[in-house]
């Protein structure tokens, strides 16, 4: 700016004659006491139902001598204010001069100030993609904080702040990569496929809570292994159970000959009493065969003794509950 700055102190002052208006009611006591009187003349007075016309009537008087008197004031302040009036829009007048210059004055600065913005959001830009692109991050990640707009704030503050950040960032990236590849050697050491857990753990689980789950998984897995495992033995210690009792059948069919005690097999051990579904079954449908009575022990699984006595039912062999040492009376 080139022009020189005039001291709106110095240069634009400016006088003003006026008198302050003096405004006395003559007979003031007097008009007072009138009022008074008039008033006096209407106050205690009650009324009926059947008198409300006359109540209104009083009301009426009360009112318009209110407004004579609140009429007579607005005239006399309105004669009071004109030459305020005039004062207030000569002032007026040379106010908007002055806000007619300064209209186009602000808005120049405010282009000015538009384009510092812009170039210091630039500048900001530019320090974040340096700093950013040299250590191998994406600039994205970078959050700008608005203080750095402000004038006071220098290129080294911001640099400064903005190589903070990114130090956060990189310690950040460096523990991830050492959870991830963590995380996918103790799933798989477990022989658990360890995709799913990086997805979790990349979308917010944290890393205790990722081996916790892995944990919880491998003893599910353990469970589930062991139960078709107990599944398997109970299904082979019963088809062996049927296949033995087959052929002592085909034996006694055969030879006449019953199987001795010893021939029985035993299969794992027992956690409770069987229940039998009957003791006392028909005679053997081959009649004239021999028959023959042994107690044997078995041990083995609820369903493996279910299943042999099962077996041993539907071939119409007898078989009797007999009380063993440690049996519950």
């Amino acid at each position: 700016m080139t022009n020189e700055l005039m001291s709106a102190d110095q240069n634009i002052t400016f006088e003003a004659k006026y008198t302050p208006a003096i405004i006395q009611i003559s007979d003031y006591e007097k008009l007072k006491n009138i009022v008074s009187d008039y008033a006096a003349k209407y106050t205690g007075l009650t009324f009926t139902a059947e008198d409300v016309k006359g109540a209104k009537s009083v009301r009426a008087e009360l009112r318009k001598a209110e407004t004579v008197i609140n009429d007579r004031r607005i005239e006399i302040k309105k004669e009071i204010n004109k030459p305020l009036d005039e004062f207030e829009r000569k002032i007026k007048d040379l106010t908007k001069i002055i806000k007619d210059t300064i209209a186009p004055i602000d808005n120049g600065i405010k282009e000015i100030e538009a384009a510092e913005k812009v170039e210091k959001q630039n500048k900001i830009n530019e320090i974040i993609e340096d700093l950013a692109n040299n250590q191998n991050i994406n600039s994205s990640r970078i959050a700008i904080d608005p203080k750095w707009m402000n004038k006071s704030t220098n290129e080294v503050t911001i640099r400064g702040a903005v190589a903070q950040q990114i130090e956060s960032l990189l310690e950040i990236d460096e523990q991830k990569a050492k959870d991830t590849a963590f995380i996918k050697e103790y799933a798989e050491k477990r022989d658990l496929e360890s995709a799913g857990w990086l997805t979790a753990y990349k979308n917010g689980s944290n890393l205790t809570e990722i081996i916790n789950k892995i944990d919880k998984a491998i003893e599910q897995q353990k469970a589930k292994l062991a139960e078709e495992l107990e599944r398997q033995k109970a299904a082979e210690a019963t088809a062996r159970a049927k296949e033995e009792a087959q052929k002592r059948a085909e034996l006694v069919q055969s030879e006449g000959v019953q199987p001795t005690i010893d021939e029985v097999s035993a299969v794992s051990l027992m956690t409770e009493p069987p229940v039998y579904e009957q003791e006392n079954v028909s005679e053997p449908i081959e009649a004239g065969l021999p028959t023959r009575t042994a107690i044997i022990e078995i041990e083995g699984t609820n369903d493996q003794l279910k299943a042999l006595n099962s077996y041993m039912v539907s071939n119409n062999i007898k078989v009797k509950k007999h009380t063993c040492d440690g049996d519950q009376k």
